[in-house]
């Protein structure tokens, strides 16, 4: 892929993840636990995941994460969003890469919804030192599973719609 395309997909990219962010916070909590939210935003990393490469991805989520927590203004919220980003985001290459034939788009979404709620909770203890915090680790792993999977449907039905356009490709060659 040329230089030009590459920057225009990946500001794309980082596009739709900043506007699904917005529009997420526009909606009310899905229970009343914190950190608990449907992560619409990380459609974007998946798609680019699977359209462009584990680069992409990782570049999508960097730069979204960082741009997010500017324009909310919350160190905190950029520090959390920024290091449970990035490890969920390593996770799915890894999953992507190593267990290609037997887990879908739809899987390697839910571990990367698991990942980042792990982390996040574990950055907020870094935060806030306080061991009651992981009192809520069963209830934001339960919560990762359904929103990991409404992101993998909504990544994967995106993805075939693009390739089925012959708009892009595929990241595996």
């Amino acid at each position: 892929m040329n230089g030009t395309r590459r920057v225009t997909n990946l500001a794309l990219l980082v596009s739709v993840g900043l506007v699904l962010s917005i529009i997420e916070s526009t909606f009310p909590p899905l229970l009343p636990l914190p950190g608990a939210k449907l992560g619409l935003a990380n459609i974007a990393t998946v798609i680019a995941l699977y359209l462009f490469g584990p680069s992409m991805a990782l570049e999508v989520t960097v730069i979204r994460t960082i741009l997010g927590g500017l324009l909310r203004g919350s160190v905190i919220g950029l520090f959390l969003s920024f290091s449970a980003g990035l490890v969920s985001t390593f996770v799915m290459i890894a999953i992507y890469y190593a267990a290609d034939e037997y887990v879908s788009i739809i899987g390697v979404s839910v571990a990367g919804a698991v990942a980042h709620n792990v982390v996040q909770l574990a950055a907020a203890y870094v935060l806030v030192r306080n061991t009651a915090l992981f009192y809520y680790m069963p209830y934001l792993i339960l919560i990762s599973i359904p929103t990991g999977l409404f992101v993998g449907f909504a990544s994967r039905r995106v993805t075939e719609s693009l390739k089925g356009l012959s708009l892009v490709g595929s990241a595996r060659r």
